[in-house]
């Protein structure tokens, strides 16, 4: 089996998997609001999915350092299909009382634990399996596979729900996870990177101490990383603006529209992101070639595009200014992503920078969407927008500094 099929295998598997992710928590809270009736209880569950990313993020190294990583994720797979299965058991027992509550929410939780294996070692295992000359390309097929599932499966869940039931789609997500479980299994780690991990073993184990430092300290001491790694963070910050939860009170009080453009909205975001995906495919020995210019460009134009939505009023504009942000966020995020698998550090390094990153951007986002649901509630829906583009602003002036250490390494 060539790294062609092992990629091919690792993508498949793991958009079944993402999208599962959504499927069963959009079940799962349409369920928990038709038996409690109560939206606290609904929130609860993507809050509980985020903080259990971002710890999931600080401790991965230890696991990092313990599996390969195809073992680790079979292992991550099979752990959510088995936690999945119990809440599929015990959501059939809702009427029980709160102590059911209690174990669909540890379920959410570990399940969720376990997808922070599984990030870091995809986005590891990439540049493993692609050639260098190839990184642009695929990563840009991959970002707009990952942003199309992030933001469309949850409307394509709704309609599942509708269509099939909530507990029709939570047994869907397991037979989804039996399949990327499968698929995770036909992967055949590269040659070289197996044999990084068989020398590794001749010398002396990290403590977990510095194990779980080794990430943050390969981010602090790569300039490449840093640079990037600031730039996510603050990226996460701002793009909470484009939640369903301020997106609602955005069409509502700026748009004064009805919910129906809240979808279109959402669909006109997607479109922007498979558009991105499209000509960043097409074009991806012109984003290599001007990688430096693309970056620093796209940030400017993004932060001008939420400064737009934020003062704008019509809703037709409301339409074209998600369109534009979709499209030069697929294409930012492509650059940034290659720089950083190309990145002159070991394998293992990188995986465990992966899920540094990881611990940052879920922590800073579920933070921000504490933060900015209350400023919107203070201030009014505008001014999350306005002061989204401030952060992304800020992200390129920090690029704009940094420009000589964004490129690609051969």
């Amino acid at each position: 089996m060539n790294n062609k099929s092992s990629f091919r295998f690792l993508w498949v598997g793991q958009s079944l998997a993402n999208c599962g992710d959504v499927f069963y928590i959009v079940g799962l809270i349409t369920l928990i609001y038709e038996v409690t009736g109560s939206a606290t209880y609904m929130a609860l569950f993507p809050l509980i999915n985020t903080l259990s990313r971002f710890f999931s993020g600080i401790v991965a190294p230890l696991f990092l350092d313990r599996f390969s990583l195809k073992r680790l994720l079979v292992v991550s797979q099979m752990g959510k299909t088995i936690f999945l299965l119990l809440i599929g058991v015990v959501s059939t027992f809702m009427d029980v009382g709160s102590s059911i509550l209690f174990i669909l929410l540890t379920c959410v939780a570990l399940v969720a634990f376990l997808d922070g294996w599984a990030t870091p070692a995809r986005n590891t295992l990439i540049p493993q399996l692609v050639p260098k000359d190839k990184l642009v390309k695929v990563n840009s097929f991959l970002s707009t596979i990952d942003e199309f599932i992030q933001l469309g499966a949850w409307p394509i869940g709704g309609i599942l729900i509708v269509i099939m039931g909530s507990g029709n789609v939570i047994s869907l997500t397991f037979v989804l996870f039996v399949i990327a479980t499968i698929l995770m299994g036909f992967i055949r780690e590269p040659v070289n990177l197996i044999h990084q991990e068989e020398i590794k073993e001749d010398v002396e184990p990290l403590n977990r101490r510095d194990s779980l430092k080794e990430g943050w300290i390969t981010i602090w001491k790569t300039p490449s990383l840093r640079a990037i790694t600031i730039v996510e963070c603050i990226e996460s910050m701002a793009n909470v603006v484009w939640i369903a939860a301020i997106m609602y009170v955005y069409v509502d009080q700026v748009l004064h529209a009805n919910e129906q453009w809240w979808g279109y909205i959402n669909t006109a975001l997607s479109a922007g992101l498979m558009i991105g995906g499209f000509l960043g495919l097409k074009y991806a020995h012109m984003i290599e070639t001007h990688l430096k210019f693309i970056i620093i460009a796209s940030m400017f134009l993004v932060s001008l595009t939420n400064l737009a939505f934020g003062i704008n009023s019509s809703t037709w504009l409301a339409l074209f200014i998600p369109l534009v942000y979709g499209f030069l966020s697929v294409i930012k995020a492509t650059a940034q992503q290659t720089i950083v698998q190309t990145a002159k550090i070991s394998a293992k390094s990188l995986s465990k920078v992966y899920s540094a990153q990881d611990a940052i951007v879920f922590g800073t986002f579920g933070m921000s969407t504490l933060l900015l649901g209350y400023l919107t509630d203070i201030f009014g829906a505008r001014f999350p927008f306005l002061l989204s583009a401030a952060f992304l602003l800020l992200a390129a002036i920090i690029l704009v500094m940094n420009q000589h250490h964004l490129k690609i390494n051969k």
